[in-house]
């Protein structure tokens, strides 16, 4: 069993103090959000951001005129799957604030 004081994230060293642990953890929670923040949203993925249902999604805030229409991934049959780029839900979500 490794100790607590030989990790380092990169290098798989177990941190010393929890100071160091703090650092760590914050790296890992870094990490994961740039990775959220790049990969492209589902209606799934909004729903769970919007913390609401799916279908919500997709039968009242996607008919809304300043709500973010994505897009769709082209696909074999035409009909790809729709997108949105985190950013935009968060900024309309942001502009929803004001009323």
């Amino acid at each position: 069993m490794r100790e607590i004081s030989q990790f380092e994230p990169e290098t798989n060293a177990i941190p010393q103090t929890l100071i160091q642990l703090t650092q760590v953890l914050e790296k890992l929670l870094e990490k994961t959000e740039s990775d959220t923040e790049e990969r492209l949203w589902t209606p799934a993925d909004v729903a769970n951001f919007l913390q609401v249902s799916e279908a919500s999604v997709m039968k009242n805030y996607y008919y809304m005129p300043d709500f973010p229409k994505g897009f769709r991934l082209p696909s074999k049959k035409g009909m790809g799957s729709r997108r949105w780029y985190p950013s935009d839900i968060k900024k309309w979500c942001e502009r929803q604030k004001s009323f």
